[in-house]
């Protein structure tokens, strides 16, 4: 049976890993300016961007599910989502890094997108620039609708690498550097200079319950169940196991924590013979960024 093949989007971030401080200045503009964020010169003098750092600026809105995905043939500027409504209400300056777990999760669930590829297809633990390129390249052959050059696929994994490969612990960052993205502090991907390679990791803090929580939530609006056996949030596409490199371990230690600190919510931990399964309210993915914020006794 062959494989369904999916359309992969390219170089719609024109080339610009995601930057400190790019979300909450677009952000901001999409709530309160009358149009929204619009991609055009007006936004850009008044962000202090190039105009293709706009347009850069205005697919990391949509890509990380702060504004609502829209048709390419709309003109009108796309809508805040309920997700943005929220993060501009409670952490106008991703100041919270509970913010840019989020980000990052919407951002790995992206259909067809590098990002989608890096965490749930991409097996290298230590690997090389030019071996993810081929992997990626590999990938596409196999799977994607639309093929492209190797010169584009290497802009898409040097996009990826910028964002995410943050230097070492012990190694200092250079605080003038405006390139920095905020996905970097999560530390799922680590670049080793002295050998030019990089490393998938697991994050060194634990992730917040709560995204853990609204990555199985939408989870399990995928499968159309509640319930959920912890081998789907290890082993399926898009589970929080992939999306924040964790493994059954650290999978199994969040399910137990969840069902602890949310069991009056509705979740719960339950073993159906031998498998164990957690089970959750129906509530989207949002409500469980929201709930942060009253856990941590904020807002």
């Amino acid at each position: 049976m062959t494989a369904m093949k999916t359309k992969y989007e390219f170089g719609r971030h024109e080339t610009f890993a995601l930057r400190e401080g790019w979300l909450d200045k677009g952000l901001n503009r999409s709530v309160t300016h009358p149009e929204g964020f619009r991609p055009d010169l007006e936004t850009a003098d008044d962000l202090g961007l190039g105009s293709r750092m706009a347009k850069s600026l205005a697919y990391w809105l949509e890509a990380t599910g702060l504004v609502e995905r829209v048709d390419a043939r709309n003109k009108t500027a796309p809508a805040t989502s309920e997700l943005g409504q929220l993060v501009h209400a409670t952490d106008p300056h991703f100041e919270y890094s509970i913010t840019s777990w989020f980000v990052h999760m919407m951002l790995v669930r992206r259909p067809g997108s590098v990002w989608n590829w890096f965490f749930n297809d991409f097996r290298g633990h230590s690997f090389s620039r030019e071996a993810c390129i081929e992997e990626f390249g590999r990938h596409l052959r196999e799977h994607s609708i639309n093929q492209t050059t190797l010169g584009v696929m290497q802009r898409e994994v040097g996009c990826l690498l910028v964002t995410y490969a943050a230097p070492p612990a012990n190694e200092p960052v250079d605080p003038e550097d405006i390139s920095v993205s905020p996905l970097r502090s999560l530390g799922l991907v680590v670049k080793h200079h002295d050998t030019g390679r990089f490393e998938k990791a697991q994050p060194l803090d634990a992730v917040p319950v709560e995204a853990f929580l609204a990555s199985v939530a939408l989870l399990a609006k995928e499968t159309g169940s509640q319930t959920l056996p912890l081998s789907d949030l290890i082993g399926m596409r898009n589970s929080p196991a992939k999306v924040f490199n964790l493994d059954g371990d650290r999978i199994s230690e969040a399910a137990q924590f969840a069902s602890e600190t949310y069991a009056s919510e509705g979740v719960k931990l339950s073993l159906l013979g031998s498998v164990r399964t957690i089970t959750l309210p129906q509530d989207g993915a949002e409500i469980w960024y929201a709930r942060h914020f009253t856990r941590i006794g904020v807002h």
